[in-house]
């Protein structure tokens, strides 16, 4: 009998083939099985200067036994552009684990950055990166701001013991929804991004490709100003589908400091009325002082059930996000990569808000 080789390669086009792997490993509803998604996370990145999909599988002439995907992006480390990528969409079936397929996933897609990284790892990709030497920095913070509390208490069966969920005013600045990037945005970022040790550098072709171009979702960019001046962004996801909570994702933030109260006023009253709260997934103390002074909580440490998921809406699923890094160019850098609060990192980074 002859035994069929197997083969690790990067997928050249989505056929049947990976769909029924997709069946197996996430079921036949999954965001995998919609071709527009794919081809914009692991083809059209405006990071990801392959012709193939960012997507390793390894397979024989029968079937495919494991998947990974990965999204290169550009970190920006202390003003230094350095190429990382983002491991996602992790799986191998359960009949061919234990054969170390992971690994040698991993081994290849590390070739793409000098860092890869994890947003909500399982414990089986902890192991792996605990055996390149990667490291878990822990969770990221999940800040919320209610707007209505009732609603909230009502569908979750809990009490919410806040002093209040009354709005104040924004007074200061002009905030308003765009479409296309303010043309001084380079200016901006060039400034601003002193303000955050380590993140994804922004720039106006990734900010297009992530938000203002995305296939499926409906992103709400919205521009901060003073005198016509940008002096911040942003980005908000409404989740109000269903009929029970309704929340606004607030996936990404850029700001300067001393405005951080002024922009966080305007997306509290951008959202009052239209949702039940406000979350803000993100590492760092970069916004601290700013989210207690407009009444946002740090649900990490009050623990209460307030679903992440709304389509169906769930309030036992999963909260947390956490983070694992891995140096694989061994590159020194002038910053301590282990303290998770050089790190600023929110929920549309990795795949962590993507498309039900």
């Amino acid at each position: 009998m002859k035994i069929m080789e197997d083969k690790i390669t990067l997928v050249t086009e989505i056929n049947e083939k990976i769909n029924t792997f997709y069946d197996k490993a996430y079921g036949e509803k999954h965001i995998l099985h919609n071709l527009k998604h794919t081809k914009w996370q692991f083809r059209d990145n405006p990071y990801y200067k392959g012709t193939n999909f960012s997507l390793v599988i390894i397979e024989d002439n029968k079937e495919i036994k494991a998947h990974l995907g990965f999204i290169p992006i550009e970190l920006n480390i202390l003003d230094n552009s350095v190429l990382a990528i983002w491991h996602v969409s992790f799986y191998t079936l359960e009949k061919f684990r234990g054969r170390k397929l992971g690994t040698k996933m991993i081994q290849i897609s590390n070739t793409y950055g000098e860092l890869s990284m994890v947003l909500s790892g399982s414990e089986g990709t902890k192991k792996i990166y605990t055996n390149i030497d990667g490291k878990d920095l822990g969770l990221l913070n999940r800040h919320i701001r209610i707007l209505n509390k009732g609603n909230i208490e009502k569908y979750g069966n809990i009490k919410i013991d806040i002093k209040n969920d009354s709005i104040k005013p924004a007074k200061v600045g002009k905030f308003e929804r765009i479409q296309k990037i303010n043309s001084k945005y380079e200016q901006f970022w060039e400034k601003i991004k002193k303000r955050y040790p380590i993140t994804v550098n922004r720039t106006k072709e990734y900010l297009k490709w992530r938000y203002l171009e995305h296939p499926i979702i409906d992103y709400h960019f919205m521009e901060f100003l003073m005198n016509n001046e940008l002096k911040g962004f942003a980005v908000i996801r409404f989740e109000d589908n269903n009929k029970e909570v309704k929340a606004a994702r607030m996936v990404d933030l850029i700001c300067e400091k001393i405005h951080d109260v002024d922009i966080l006023n305007h997306i509290i009253s951008y959202c009052n009325k239209k949702v039940d709260f406000i979350d803000f997934f993100c590492t760092g103390n970069f916004y601290e002082k700013g989210l207690k002074h407009t009444d946002f909580f740090n649900n990490n440490v009050k623990g209460l059930k307030i679903p992440t998921v709304f389509n169906p809406i769930d309030f036992n699923r999963r909260q947390d996000i956490n983070f694992f890094y891995s140096n694989n160019s061994k590159n020194q850098y002038d910053i301590d990569l282990n303290n998770m609060n050089n790190w600023y990192l929110v929920k549309s980074d990795s795949d962590q808000d993507r498309a039900n």
